[in-house]
């Protein structure tokens, strides 16, 4: 019976951790408590970069200060050497940013060449009472 409920516990963990896809970064700075994304792929070329963080309470701006996306060119990402597709600033790219709430969610969704991997850097931006700071998160690639 012991053994029964350890292999069942084991399959839960495993399960759990297959079906999670989106991975959240935590901060420790007094503005943004977490925030993550990852790639969504809607068919051949055809991604999302979706995207969500979390204030330490009611911030004046929460959101995605810039998206960058990037094709891999080797076998891990390095964004010193892969090529860059696009980036998207909050300033250019309406609803990246939102103004007197914690939580913001968005997604940028664009076309791209098939057959390889891309994945993005995602710099959180969240502002209070004349204070701000950032998060870099970068997502796992995905084949598009």
């Amino acid at each position: 019976m012991k053994k029964c409920i350890s292999y069942l516990i084991l399959a839960v963990a495993i399960f759990s951790i297959l079906s999670t896809s989106v991975f959240a970064a935590v901060n420790t700075n007094e503005y943004i408590s977490s925030g993550g994304g990852y790639i969504h792929r809607w068919g051949p070329g055809d991604i999302s970069v979706e995207f969500d963080v979390t204030g330490t309470g009611i911030m004046d701006t929460i959101g995605a200060h810039r998206v960058t996306v990037f094709k891999m060119t080797g076998d891990s990402p390095n964004t010193a050497h892969d090529d860059l597709v696009a980036t998207y600033y909050y300033t250019t790219y309406p609803g990246m940013m939102i103004t007197d709430d914690f939580f913001y969610a968005g997604s940028i969704r664009l076309q791209v060449e098939p057959g390889y991997q891309y994945y993005a850097v995602i710099i959180f931006y969240a502002t209070l009472d004349g204070g701000g700071d950032d998060m870099a998160f970068s997502t796992k690639p995905k084949y598009a």
